[in-house]
């Protein structure tokens, strides 16, 4: 509850600062309110959806046995799949990066036909679009579905985890890098199958690297929408960093 509040007290605070900024500063021409309302509004308003809609489903836990719990993790995954199939058209527009419908969807003026937004949602008009919202849902559900999948892969593994856990609390040491490199890291790991026969999931790896390092990612899947749109520096930045100073250790240790 104490975590829950916190969270969503920066959230609000750091969200009013933007809408403020965005009410009383025009943007430059519509591309530039598009990109606002497609790629950053939703990254900011997803962490209040998903803060949200954690707290609900942690909250609502049954008490009982691991049974009981893991059905009531697979109906809140169902819960979430009947959402993307409900919105699946502009669910695919979101994964695929489609931009032909952006001004119906991301200007403040723009007006989305009724087929694709059946449900109404009371909007702020200065500080909303038809599509932002949506797509807030769209990273927020999928952030919620990775916790769950996590969830779940814990109970079918808890008399033999995978992943050995951190003695005690305490941590292995300090993460003094990006936290971003460690969201890279992690995906890596994960990608490669390096832990567990590839059989941890992505939720495991990040708790992992969590409790080891003392650092908070945050939303995973967040970050790593922010590695895959790299544009000034290699969408591979922190990989290629490890490699670039493992061969130059190659080169300079002398017992080799």
């Amino acid at each position: 509850m104490v975590r829950f509040n916190e969270s969503i007290s920066l959230i609000n605070v750091f969200l009013g600062v933007v809408r403020e900024r965005v009410t009383t500063v025009a943007f430059r021409d519509q591309l530039e309110e598009i990109y606002f309302f497609k790629f950053e509004k939703p990254e900011y308003y997803a962490l209040k959806i998903y803060e949200v809609s954690l707290f609900g489903i942690l909250n609502q836990r049954p008490v009982g046995t691991d049974e009981m719990l893991k059905s009531y993790y697979l109906e809140e995954l169902a819960f979430i799949s009947r959402f993307f199939k409900q919105y699946s058209f502009l669910y695919e527009y979101y994964r695929s990066g489609f931009t032909q419908m952006d001004e119906l969807l991301f200007l403040r003026e723009g007006m989305a036909p009724d087929v694709l937004l059946p449900e109404f949602w009371e909007l702020d008009p200065e500080f909303s679009t038809p599509g932002d919202y949506l797509f807030s849902k769209f990273i927020a559900y999928e952030g919620l579905r990775e916790f769950i999948l996590g969830e779940i892969r814990v109970l079918e593994v808890r008399a033999a985890a995978v992943v050995a856990p951190v003695s005690g609390d305490k941590k292995w040491s300090d993460w003094t890098g990006e936290v971003v490199n460690l969201v890279e890291l992690g995906y890596a790991l994960f990608a490669s199958r390096q832990i567990g026969d590839g059989k941890v999931s992505l939720a495991e790896i990040f708790r992992w690297l969590e409790e080891s390092f003392g650092v908070e990612v945050g939303i995973p899947a967040n970050r790593f929408r922010e590695i895959k749109r790299r544009k000034r520096i290699s969408r591979t930045h922190f990989t290629d960093l490890l490699r670039e100073n493992l061969l130059k250790y190659m080169d300079n240790d002398q017992d080799g």
